[in-house]
């Protein structure tokens, strides 16, 4: 009777504690249940949210999270601006184009930094594998996505400006573009390149050029949702703490979750797995890119870029995750 007691003041306690930090103490499986919707277009950098929904992760934090399948990070953050989710999930593109534009988003972290998921993408046996061989040709990108900063940059560094025409093509029909001869060849993302490899039986030429751009995968909310929602952002994160601490001691685990997260065969996945870092964090080289994309737009940044940067979530989940500089 005495420890059964004991017990009760004990979980009397804990639920004090709890109301008073603004939520129940969560135990596996139980609490209250947080509603949170995340647009997200298919994407292997999505692997934390695709394995926190699986395993459970978010289901620990008291959580219920739906995921709206969009054609592209743009879109996906055009959802969240319209209030349609309460998070997205897209490259640093669309999140400083919306941050120049001055609305209210709010960057949470990154779940994924590559410099080798976007290539330019041929028909095989074109021999577009250099720089120097696409003058003369017709590319095309997907606008305002990181598709398209890939090829700038690659038209600017290369001395390719003006000896190329640049085709703007909505990233869901850009193989099919390329297939039908109306481009020469694409800038692509993995899964779109991936996903669009049937439409070529003599296979695909790649132009790959590691070290050029360095995208980050971004999470990113808006400021109505960090003003209301706080804790249920922070939840979240922690998810997804937990799916990259998973997919770091088994790999192999998280590879057909990714796979049935994106659609692609699992061999694929595993091939390209290597290309993709799967690290939660919010660090100064997001923050000097995010400034880079401003001022190339034209713009000035200045202190109040730190603004966008909703640094107190990650924090309370783990400080050593931001190392951004004030």
């Amino acid at each position: 009777m005495i420890v059964w007691r004991s017990w009760k003041l004990l979980l009397a306690s804990l639920l004090v504690v709890g109301l008073a930090a603004g939520g129940l103490v969560l135990l596996r499986g139980q609490g209250v249940t947080h509603h949170l919707v995340i647009a997200e277009s298919r994407q292997m950098m999505s692997a934390l949210v695709f394995v926190a929904q699986a395993e459970g992760h978010f289901a620990d934090q008291g959580l219920s999270v739906e995921l709206l399948r969009v054609a592209d990070g743009r879109v996906a953050m055009e959802a969240l601006l319209d209030n349609r989710v309460d998070l997205a999930l897209s490259s640093d593109v669309p999140a400083s184009g919306a941050m120049m534009a001055g609305k209210p988003i709010r960057i949470l972290s990154t779940v994924q930094t590559s410099d080798r998921d976007i290539v330019i993408a041929s028909p095989g046996g074109s021999g577009l594998t250099t720089p120097a061989a696409l003058a003369g040709k017709r590319i095309g990108f997907s606008p305002d996505t990181n598709s398209q900063h890939f090829l700038d940059l690659l038209v600017m560094q290369s001395g390719l400006t003006g000896q190329v025409t640049l085709v703007p093509v909505e990233s869901a029909h850009i193989m099919q573009a390329m297939a039908d001869g109306k481009i020469d060849a694409a800038s692509v993302w993995t899964t779109v390149r991936v996903g669009g490899a049937a439409l070529f039986p003599q296979g695909l030429d790649l132009l790959t050029m590691p070290g050029l751009y360095t995208g980050s995968w971004i999470l990113s909310t808006r400021r109505d949702v960090v003003e209301t929602r706080r804790d249920a952002l922070v939840r979240f994160e922690r998810a997804l703490l937990a799916a990259e601490w998973s997919i770091l001691k088994d790999r192999e685990n998280a590879i057909p979750i990714v796979a049935a997260g994106t659609g692609l065969d699992e061999a694929l996945v595993r091939s390209h797995w290597e290309s993709y870092g799967f690290t939660l964090r919010l660090d100064q080289a997001l923050l000097l890119s995010l400034e880079g994309h401003l001022r190339r737009a034209g713009g000035s940044p200045g202190p109040e870029m730190l603004g966008y940067l909703q640094r107190d979530v990650l924090r309370e989940v783990d400080p050593t995750r931001v190392t951004v500089l004030d």
